[in-house]
């Protein structure tokens, strides 16, 4: 497999150079605003050594491993001119590493700036960040298939009623992870009427997934980490604003730390503002310590941690301030290799608070997740604004939504079984669900 990597003015653009160059079969990997220009990394499988050694021009080497290369097929930047002719375009990281060698062999006492410097830095953890992302999620997929063929035996024994059958089918086709679909194939085959079946799976995994609901936070100091693109930054300042509901706005604090994407500080300052609460900015624990000796008579301070290096930001959060609390912002329809991730970080996390709730419609590896574990909801995100938050939100809603999915998705949806669902979500924020 091979990373490449494309920038473009907007999405769109980026996506049809991407399609022009790759295919239409290309896999978009990652998509962000990189110096205001978007930037998406697609993955492509390696040629054959034949395939290779005719397409690629005399002189230039067969890739071996996986790289970010920049976004069209062109003769190598092999020499200092050439990356200083080019200094109109973006260079990629491997690119500004050998600029930067080659400007060390030719002066020794050449020191790069601080800022290229923090901006390589930034390049090469996002870099990581989306290969690691990559070998997650095809170690998942492994194991996934693995499941599948060992339970693909007992599947295919199973006796369900005709009337069920293509609640069965449709259960086969959803993105459900194979524990979770083996407990709810389980379920089914007891049942002869699909609307007595449903009804039975969703009491039989709320009873499963039951853990005690968890509070917002509203008093003292807390930490919000997750992966990239959650949604960390917006649930801070939803989070702030419920929080300055109870107490004022002069009495909570919103803290950056080390987050050095490009805008993530504006993005903040601009929630802050509209708020009417005070944000500050931390680079490094010293900071940290500075800022929250001198927030320490507000009633709550909340954290902002970025997606990359999550496990070490986290540690140095709580070797600051140890009864810090610490929050997992994580998507409602996050993948299984995501959610591992953060339950690998060695963190005690407080409570689970989900976001992008309104664009999630197949909730399964989220489940499964909490089917392993005994981490409590305090909260979700229902929209994309700062009033957008549910405070009670329980796991019996989130089974709920997923199963009027998959009612949705058979041939002949069921009414019975789409008011039996109905009764697990509450009445004013899920509703439109079933719309």
């Amino acid at each position: 497999m091979q990373l490449k990597r494309i920038l473009a003015r907007d999405t769109r653009t980026a996506t049809d150079k991407a399609i022009a160059l790759y295919g239409d079969d290309v896999l978009i990997i990652s998509n962000h605003m990189v110096n205001g220009q978007t930037e998406l990394v697609v993955a492509l499988d390696l040629p054959s050594a034949e395939a290779v050694a005719t397409a690629l021009p005399l002189g230039m080497v067969e890739p071996v491993a996986i790289s970010l290369v920049d976004q069209q097929p062109e003769a190598p930047r092999s020499t200092p001119a050439a990356l200083e002719a080019e200094s109109a375009e973006p260079l990629n990281f491997m690119d500004t590493l050998r600029q930067a060698e080659w400007k060390q062999a030719a002066n020794p006492a050449y020191v790069a700036p601080v800022q290229s410097q923090h901006e390589d830095a930034r390049d090469y953890l996002r870099g990581r960040e989306i290969v690691d992302m990559v070998r997650d999620e095809l170690a998942s997929l492994r194991r996934e298939f693995r499941l599948g063929q060992q339970t693909a035996g007992w599947q295919s024994n199973l006796q369900f009623a005709p009337e069920v059958q293509s609640l069965a089918r449709a259960m086969g086709q959803a993105p459900i992870p194979q524990e979770l679909r083996a407990l709810m194939l389980d379920t089914l085959k007891d049942h002869a009427l699909p609307e007595q079946a449903i009804e039975a799976i969703a009491e039989q995994l709320s009873h499963t997934l039951s853990r005690p609901a968890a509070t917002l936070p509203d008093r003292g100091v807390h930490l919000l980490a997750g992966p990239s693109g959650a949604g960390k930054t917006m649930m801070a300042a939803r989070l702030a604003r419920h929080a300055g509901q109870l107490h004022g706005a002069h009495q909570v604090a919103l803290i950056s730390y080390q987050d050095m994407r490009a805008g993530a500080w504006s993005q903040i300052q601009m929630l802050s503002s509209q708020l009417g609460i005070d944000c500050f900015r931390a680079g490094d624990a010293a900071t940290l310590t500075m800022l929250l000796n001198e927030l320490s008579t507000r009633r709550l301070v909340l954290i902002d941690t970025p997606g990359v290096q999550m496990k070490e930001r986290v540690a140095e959060v709580l070797s600051v301030q140890p009864d810090c609390q610490c929050h997992a912002v994580m998507p409602a329809d996050a993948s299984s290799a995501t959610l591992n991730k953060v339950a690998n970080a060695n963190t005690v996390w407080h409570s689970v608070l989900l976001s992008k709730l309104d664009e999630c419609s197949q909730p399964w590896p989220l489940l499964n997740f909490l089917s392993n574990n005994s981490m409590s909801l305090a909260g979700a995100s229902d929209g994309a604004g700062a009033g957008d938050l549910v405070s009670e939100f329980s796991v019996g809603q989130l089974v709920s939504l997923g199963l009027a999915q998959l009612d949705a998705d058979l041939a002949d949806p069921l009414p019975d079984a789409h008011a039996a669902l109905a009764a697990y979500l509450a009445p004013q924020e899920f509703q439109r669900s079933f719309a």
